[in-house]
């Protein structure tokens, strides 16, 4: 069996990244925003909550990322596919989830997006990997 500990989803920004959602993530989503994560809902969801979800789940591979940096990977045109991989992390995260879509982009791609995968990010099951 694979380790649960460390989950990670695979996403193409300015390279291939690897998203991670783990407290780490959680409490740096929560300094930026001053929301918890399991607040948000896809349909309300804002620019910055998605620029700072992407921002804090990505951290664990790279902490001098900024949210300006991390915001300028994302476009009209792979903000559906970006929202697809955080939900796949989510849900990878969360040991009640396996093969469900949860999380708080689940259901729903962010307003004023297109459903669907987009070009620049990667599809499929959540990939498991240990380690950093």
């Amino acid at each position: 069996m694979a380790d649960k500990t460390r989950p990670a989803v695979n996403i193409m920004l300015d390279k291939e990244r690897r998203l991670l959602f783990d407290l780490n993530a959680m409490a740096a989503f929560e300094d930026a925003t001053g929301k918890s994560v399991f607040s948000l809902k896809a349909a309300s969801l804002g620019a910055k909550d998605l620029r700072a979800l992407l921002w804090s789940m990505l951290l664990h591979e790279d902490d001098t990322l900024t949210l300006k940096q991390v915001g300028s990977w994302i476009t009209p045109g792979n903000m559906a596919g970006i929202a697809e991989q955080l939900t796949l992390a989510f849900a990878a995260a969360m040991p009640e989830s396996e093969g469900k879509e949860t999380g708080p982009l689940a259901g729903k791609p962010p307003a004023g997006s297109s459903s669907g995968a987009s070009e620049g990010t990667t599809s499929g099951s959540p990939k498991e990997t240990s380690g950093a």
